[in-house]
């Protein structure tokens, strides 16, 4: 009985990861917020829980988000990353985000960015992504984003 307990635990512990070492992980207003803001990162860290809803990355120095960056979090509904040194977005970098309200690119570098992803974020309500360096947007970047508030 005692080692079937140690396995069930074994289990329990690997199916809730603890945060990534850099950041702050817990609950808040019934959201699973990871705090990694001001922390000189320059990439997104793995290990984030699955059930993280709020995730601050911003005024740190990311130079950009590769494919696939936050596929670890698809429940993710507000992502925050401002202020940091991010010069391209690649496709597939936010696509698997379904479930995102508010997305802050803003005081970034940009000059790629991902605009097919976009297409994919039909929850979106609330999109910064002033104080960049984009040349061009396409004429139906915001077409499918019948949320898009701000």
């Amino acid at each position: 009985m005692r080692a079937l307990c140690l396995l069930c635990w074994a289990v329990l512990l690997n199916l809730v990861r603890a945060c990534p070492e850099p950041c702050d992980c817990g609950e808040k207003y019934g959201f699973q917020i990871a705090d990694c803001a001001y922390r000189d990162l320059e990439g997104v860290p793995p290990g984030f829980p699955a059930n993280v809803t709020t995730l601050s990355l911003s005024a740190n120095r990311l130079p950009g988000l590769p494919e696939g960056a936050f596929r670890e979090v698809p429940l993710l509904q507000s992502l925050w990353l401002a202020h940091n040194e991010i010069r391209s977005v690649a496709i597939g970098a936010l696509a698997p985000l379904s479930h995102l309200k508010s997305l802050d690119l803003s005081h970034n570098l940009l000059s790629e960015f991902a605009w097919s992803d976009l297409h994919n974020l039909s929850a979106l309500q609330l999109l910064k992504m002033d104080s960049n360096e984009l040349a061009f947007i396409p004429r139906d970047a915001f077409s499918s984003l019948s949320a898009l508030r701000s």
